[in-house]
């Protein structure tokens, strides 16, 4: 029998990872204030004032992905109302992300018209709890293809958008020479960055603008409820990237964030990442 992709990663998808135990062993929270290990329980509760959740992950790790479920899930249980917000999909799909949550289409047309990353049967748990609990989820960031024009045109490229396409990207001010995410940027990329120019930071930028719109939007078209963002950790740790860019646009907004990674050895310089650090170990890596 031969399938398509699509028919294959829906079969995947049936494979919940909610169902999977999670051991005490395969991870540690610590409170980067204080220096104390916490429980999953416990993160929960210190989370109660937060207006957002940013949880800046790695997205091959199988037990943060896990983590994600079930501190989603246990914020539901404290909470009537919690906003999941997701990098994974992007502004032009929330039609398509709404009419699944609202029981209109399938999660096979989701997958099919959603734009779904290849891992996506890692974060479908939170989806359909979602979905099953009534909450909304904000396909948060920018299309791909604008992000990848301004890597290629530069920024300016998005002033030959037509206007009704104005609405799927923030407008970004563009840094200092010594803006730490821009040095922090350039690091990462190594001799690359010389190399490609100031534009793959720009579309970088615009990614992080957009989700920060997004998130704060939303906020602001609801201040009852908390908002869960899902993101990678590089848009987040430290409280760069789109952390900054939220708090440009709202500067009393209470979030915490945390930056949730593989890591066996103790930690150093690590503790400034996030308000909470998730140390995860892939006991078992199939």
């Amino acid at each position: 029998m031969c399938f398509s992709i699509t028919s294959l990663l829906f079969i995947l998808l049936q494979v919940n990872l909610s169902h999977f135990p999670l051991k005490k062993e395969s991870y540690s929270i610590i409170e980067t204030e204080t220096g104390d290990t916490l429980s999953l329980t416990s993160l929960v509760d210190k989370l109660t004032n937060a207006e957002v959740i940013i949880f800046g992950e790695e997205h091959n790790d199988s037990v943060g992905h896990v983590l994600q479920y079930e501190l989603y899930k246990g914020l539901l249980e404290k909470n009537s109302s919690i906003t999941l917000s997701m990098e994974m999909f992007e502004r032009d799909v929330q039609l398509v992300m709404d009419e699944y949550l609202e029981g209109l289409i399938t999660e096979k047309k989701l997958l099919e018209e959603g734009k779904v990353w290849s891992n996506y049967s890692a974060y479908a748990p939170l989806v359909n709890l979602a979905k099953e609990k009534k909450q909304q989820v904000i396909a948060a960031n920018v299309p791909g293809r604008y992000a990848n024009m301004v890597s290629r045109k530069g920024l300016a490229s998005l002033n030959q958008l037509q206007r009704k396409a104005r609405h799927l990207f923030a407008k970004i001010k563009t840094p200092e020479p010594e803006d730490p995410y821009l040095l922090k940027f350039n690091k990462a990329m190594g001799a690359h960055a010389h190399r490609m120019g100031p534009s793959v930071f720009h579309a970088q930028l615009l990614r992080d603008a957009t989700m920060a719109e997004s998130i704060f939007k939303n906020w602001r078209k609801d201040k009852k409820t908390k908002i869960l963002h899902l993101t990678g950790r590089f848009h987040s740790d430290e409280r760069l990237g789109t952390v900054a860019e939220l708090k440009r646009m709202k500067p009393r907004l209470r979030v915490k964030t945390i930056s949730c990674f593989v890591n066996d050895e103790k930690l150093t310089k690590e503790m400034e990442l996030a308000d909470f650090i998730i140390l995860t170990k892939q006991l078992n890596p199939k």
